[in-house]
C-alpha cells in the first residue's frame, strides 16, 4: 500500500518571488576557457573506482579488486571495509555506507538484491528499496532495521523525511518519525526524485525550480544535468572534464570549477555529512577533496515569533441527547515569508460549566491530563442539565502560544419536552368518531410518551387508566367511537431520550350526548326523525308544560342539543328539582344548536327539560359534563 500523507500538525512555506538567473547545461557561455579550474586536495595512497565523502571520511573502491577502503586522515592510512562494491557506485551519507557486493545491496545490517533500486537517503538515516516490478518502494530505517513506509515513486529521502509532490503545487515532507506533515508550495509542473532534497535545498525536475524547502528564500529558477548532484548549500555536474559547483545560497547562482576529473564511470559524490565539500576522481584514479569555502553562508532563517492559529474547532450539537460531550479542533502554524513556521507543538484545553440553565458558569478549570496534549480532542461525561463551554489553544515548536479560543458550548439536555397541541375537538363529540391530539417540542428530540384516561356514565369519574400500549408510545393521536352518554377524558406527558419527563397535560374531555329517544316523555309530545338530528332523531314538545325526564343523572354542566329554528319554543333545564337555566330555541333559520348551561356545583338527580311556551320545542339530546 503506498503510504497516505495524513496525520501530524501540518505547516506551509509559500514559494513566492522567483530569481531570474537560469543555470542551463553545460554551454560555452557557463563552462568558458577564461574559467578558472580548481583542482581537490590529494587523498594519496589509493586508487579509487568509486568514491563516497562524509565529514573526513573518504571510501573508496579498488578498480581491480572492487575491495572498498577508507580513511580518516588523508589517505595516511586506509583500512578495508570488509566487503567489495561494483556495478553501482557505492553511496556514503552520514555514518550509513551502502555497498553494492556481488548480488547483494548491503547498509547497516539491511540487505537487498543489488539489481534492484536502493537509495541511501541524504544524512544516512533512511534507505528506500524498489523491486523492478514493484509499484512502490519500501522506505527503512537504517539504524533500527525497521520498515516505516511504502511510498510511490518519485520521492526524495532526507533526514528522517520523506519529500514527495503529492498534487499539482504541493511538495510535501513527511516526517516518519513524528508523523508531521510539511508542504511547501511549488510550481504546479514540479516533481522530486532521489537525492533532490539536502539541508534547506530541494532541486525539482519538471519545472527547473529549486526551492526552500524551511523558508525564507524564493526559488531560483535552475536546470541541472541529469549527473546532477545535490549538496547541502550547493548542485554539483560535469562540464566537460570539469566540475560546475552552483552555489544555491547565493540567490545569483554564482559558480566554480574543479577538476580535471576522471572521463569515464561515477567519478564524484558530494559530502554526506552536509558539509561544503565534495569528492571526485581525478584522471589518475586518486581521489581528490574539494572544500567549497567560496560559498556564501546559509541564508539565516528568522526566528518563529507567530503562534498557531485556530482553523477549526466544534462541541457538537448546541444541546445533547445524551451525557457524552466531545470537543475537536484543528491549528495551523502561520508561514510567515520572514519567518518559516515551526509547526504546532502541543494543546491545552479547558472547561466551565453549569449546572442548568438558570445558574452562572463556574471558574475555568485547567484539567491537568489536558494540558499539552498532542491529540486534537477531548471528551467527558456530564450530568443531566450541565452545560460545558470549552476553550483551546495551542504551541508551536518555537513556544509562541495563542490566545484562548472562543467558547464552544454543548448542555446535557435537562429540560423536559413542552406541549405545544393538546386537542380532542369539540367538548359535546355528534360525530360517529373522536380523536384526542398532542404535539411536544424538546430541545432534543421526543422519546415517547405515556397516555391515560378516565371515563364517566351517569356518575361521577372513576380512577385513571394506564393503559399498556399507551405507556412510552410513539403515537401522537387515539381515535375512538364515543359511547352514548360516556364522558372520556384524557392527560397525555412526554419523554426525551435523556429521560427528562414532562408533567402530566391539563385533563381534557369529551362526551357523547344521550338521544332524545333515551329520556322519558310527559304531556303532549311528538317522536319525530330529521336528517339535522343527533342519531337521526328528535322529540317535539308540543305545549306548555310538556317535558322529557331522565332519573339519576350526575354532573356539574349540563349541554343541551336541540333544533333552533323560525316558530321554535322555550324550555327550562332543572337538575336535582334546582333550574338550571332557560333556553330559547327561535331562529331565524333552522340549525342543529349545542346549548352549555352555566356551570354548577356537582350534583345527583333527576333531569327535567320542560316546554314553557305553547310553541314547539325540538330536543335532540342532552350530555352531562362531570368535568369542566
Amino acid at each position: 500500500m503506498a503510504e497516505k500523507w495524513l496525520g501530524g500538525p501540518v505547516f506551509r512555506a509559500r514559494a513566492v518571488a522567483v530569481c531570474s538567473v537560469v543555470l542551463l547545461p553545460l554551454t560555452a557561455v557557463q563552462a568558458s576557457a577564461a574559467d578558472p579550474v580548481e583542482a581537490g586536495v590529494l587523498v594519496p595512497g589509493h586508487a579509487a573506482a568509486d568514491v563516497g565523502l562524509s565529514g573526513a571520511r573518504v571510501v573508496v573502491s579498488d578498480p581491480s579488486t572492487h575491495a572498498v577502503y577508507e580513511t580518516s586522515n588523508n589517505g595516511t592510512s586506509w583500512t578495508a571495509s570488509g566487503g567489495t562494491s561494483s556495478g553501482k557506485a557505492l553511496q556514503v551519507e552520514g555514518a550509513a555506507l551502502l555497498t553494492f557486493d556481488g548480488s547483494t545491496a548491503k547498509v547497516g545490517g539491511l540487505t537487498f538484491p543489488a539489481a534492484d533500486d536502493v537509495v541511501l537517503g541524504k544524512g544516512g538515516v533512511l534507505v528506500s528499496h524498489r523491486a523492478a516490478s514493484a509499484t512502490t518502494a519500501e522506505v527503512y530505517d537504517v539504524a533500527s532495521k525497521a520498515k516505516l513506509a511504502d511510498v510511490e515513486p518519485p520521492f526524495a529521502l532526507s533526514g528522517n523525511t520523506v519529500w514527495k509532490v503529492t498534487s499539482p503545487g504541493h511538495l510535501d515532507g513527511k516526517n516518519l518519525t513524528t508523523g508531521d506533515v510539511k508542504t511547501v508550495l511549488v510550481a504546479s509542473a514540479c516533481s522530486v526524485g532521489p537525492g533532490a532534497v539536502n539541508g534547506r535545498w530541494a532541486v525539482l525536475s519538471g519545472c527547473n525550480q529549486v526551492v526552500d524547502v524551511n523558508g525564507p528564500q524564493p526559488p531560483r529558477n535552475l536546470t541541472v544535468a541529469a549527473d546532477s548532484q545535490l549538496g547541502n548549500g550547493f548542485a554539483v555536474q560535469t562540464s566537460g572534464s570539469n566540475l560546475l559547483v552552483t552555489d544555491l545560497n547565493d540567490p545569483a547562482l554564482g559558480q566554480h570549477s574543479y577538476g580535471p576529473i576522471r572521463g569515464t564511470g561515477p567519478s564524484f559524490r558530494v559530502d554526506g555529512s552536509g558539509l561544503a565539500k565534495l569528492v571526485y576522481a581525478d584522471g589518475s584514479n586518486n581521489a581528490r577533496v574539494a572544500t567549497l569555502s567560496w560559498l556564501t553562508a546559509d541564508p539565516q532563517q528568522h526566528p518563529d515569533t507567530v503562534a498557531p492559529v485556530l482553523t477549526y474547532a466544534s462541541a457538537g450539537d448546541r444541546v445533547r441527547d445524551n451525557t457524552s460531550l466531545s470537543f475537536d479542533w484543528a491549528y495551523q502554524d502561520p508561514q510567515d515569508p520572514n519567518s518559516p513556521a515551526s509547526g504546532v507543538l502541543s494543546y491545552d484545553v479547558r472547561i466551565q460549566q453549569r449546572p442548568n440553565r438558570t445558574s452562572p458558569y463556574g471558574a475555568w478549570n485547567e484539567v491537568a491530563g489536558w494540558q499539552g496534549l498532542k491529540t486534537t480532542a477531548a471528551s467527558l461525561t456530564a450530568p443531566i442539565g450541565t452545560d460545558t463551554c470549552w476553550q483551546v489553544r495551542a504551541r508551536d515548536y518555537a513556544g509562541n502560544l495563542s490566545a484562548w479560543s472562543t467558547s464552544y458550548c454543548s448542555e446535557v439536555d435537562g429540560t423536559a419536552p413542552s406541549l405545544v397541541t393538546w386537542r380532542i375537538g369539540d367538548r359535546v363529540q355528534l360525530s360517529g368518531t373522536a380523536t384526542v391530539r398532542w404535539t411536544y417540542k424538546d430541545d432534543t428530540d421526543i422519546a415517547s410518551y405515556d397516555v391515560v384516561y378516565k371515563t364517566a356514565t351517569g356518575a361521577a369519574f372513576g380512577k385513571w387508566m394506564y393503559p399498556a400500549n399507551w405507556q412510552n408510545t410513539r403515537i401522537t393521536s387515539i381515535t375512538w367511537a364515543p359511547r352514548l352518554g360516556w364522558d372520556e377524558c384524557f392527560m397525555v406527558r412526554a419523554r426525551d431520550y435523556l429521560g427528562n419527563l414532562s408533567a402530566w397535560s391539563a385533563p381534557i374531555c369529551s362526551v357523547a350526548p344521550e338521544d332524545d329517544r333515551a329520556l322519558t316523555s310527559a304531556g303532549t309530545v311528538t317522536r319525530t326523525t330529521s336528517t339535522l338530528a343527533f342519531q337521526g332523531t328528535t322529540t317535539i314538545l308540543r305545549a306548555n308544560g310538556a317535558y322529557l325526564t331522565k332519573a339519576t343523572e350526575s354532573g356539574l354542566r349540563i349541554a343541551l342539543v336541540a333544533l333552533h329554528g323560525p316558530g321554535q319554543g322555550k324550555v327550562d333545564i332543572y337538575h336535582a328539582n334546582i333550574k338550571i337555566g332557560t333556553v330559547s330555541l327561535a331562529a331565524t333559520t333552522t340549525s342543529r344548536v349545542v346549548t352549555y348551561l352555566p356551570t354548577t356545583a356537582f350534583r345527583t338527580g333527576a333531569l327535567k327539560i320542560i316546554s314553557t311556551t305553547t310553541a314547539p320545542a325540538s330536543i335532540d339530546a342532552v350530555a352531562f359534563l362531570r368535568a369542566p
